[in-house]
C-alpha cells in the first residue's frame, strides 16, 4: 500500500495535478486515496527526500516549488549517470538488446513528433533506465528513478519553451550509434542533449518565468 500511495502521489506531483507550493495534509491525502494516514506520511517522505516535497515539521508540507538551479543539477547528473552506463553496456548489447533500445528511441522520437512532453521524459527515463539494466547496475537504475520525476515534471511545466527539432536530432543520433553499438557516438549524442537541448530549454522556461512575474 505505501508503495502504491507513494507512486500515484508522485504521478499527482510530476503531471501538475498537484500544483508547486500546494499544501498538502495527510489526513485530506489519505482521504482521497482510500488509505490511512501512515503510508501517506512514509510516501510524503519519500518524496522529499527526492526534492519534490518540502516539509517543516509541525509547519507545512508542500508540492516543492520548481528550480531552475535544481533542475540543472538533476539534469546534469542524469546525463552523467547514462554516459556512464553506456560507456559499460555498449560493449555488451546482444541483437535483442538493440532491438529492445532501438524500439525505446522510436518511442522518444514519436513523442517529439506528437509534441507529447510527457511521453519524451518517460521515454529518456526508460532509455537510460534500459542501458543501466542490461549493464546490470541497480545503483544507476534507482538513481535515475529518482532524477527522472524531477526532469519529467519540468518538461510537463515547460511546453512553450521545448526544443523539439533538437530532441528529435538528439533522439535520431542516440537511435543511430546504438544501432552501430558505438558508444563514443552514443555518448556524444547523450552530451549534446544533456549539455546543450535540455538546458536550453531551462534557460527558455526560466526567462518566460520571469517575463511573467508582475513588475514591481
Amino acid at each position: 500500500m505505501s508503495e502504491d500511495v507513494y507512486r500515484r502521489l508522485r504521478e499527482a506531483i510530476v503531471t501538475g495535478e498537484l500544483r508547486p507550493g500546494e499544501r498538502l495534509r495527510d489526513y485530506e491525502l489519505a482521504e482521497d486515496l482510500g488509505t490511512s494516514k501512515t503510508p501517506v506520511r512514509h510516501a510524503l517522505d519519500r518524496l522529499a527526500e527526492e526534492g519534490l516535497v518540502e516539509m517543516q515539521r509541525n509547519r507545512f508540507t508542500r508540492v516543492a516549488p520548481l528550480d531552475p538551479d535544481r533542475i540543472r543539477d538533476a539534469t546534469a547528473v542524469f546525463g552523467d549517470i547514462w554516459k556512464g552506463s553506456v560507456r559499460h553496456a555498449m560493449p555488451a548489447l546482444q541483437g535483442d538488446d538493440v532491438t529492445y533500445l532501438v524500439d525505446l528511441t522510436d518511442d522518444m522520437s514519436a513523442a517529439v513528433r506528437e509534441c507529447d512532453v510527457a511521453a519524451f521524459g518517460e521515454a529518456l527515463r526508460a532509455i537510460a533506465v534500459g542501458f543501466a539494466r542490461i549493464e546490470g547496475n541497480s545503483i544507476r537504475v534507482s538513481a535515475i528513478e529518482i532524477l527522472g520525476p524531477q526532469i519529467r515534471r519540468f518538461t510537463q511545466q515547460a511546453r512553450a519553451s521545448f526544443d523539439w527539432d533538437g530532441s528529435e536530432k538528439s533522439a535520431v543520433d542516440i537511435r543511430e550509434a546504438i544501432m552501430r553499438r558505438d558508444a563514443v557516438q552514443a555518448r556524444a549524442a547523450i552530451v549534446a542533449l544533456f549539455d546543450d537541448v535540455l538546458p536550453g530549454i531551462i534557460d527558455r522556461a526560466e526567462a518566460r518565468e520571469r517575463r511573467a512575474e508582475p513588475s514591481a
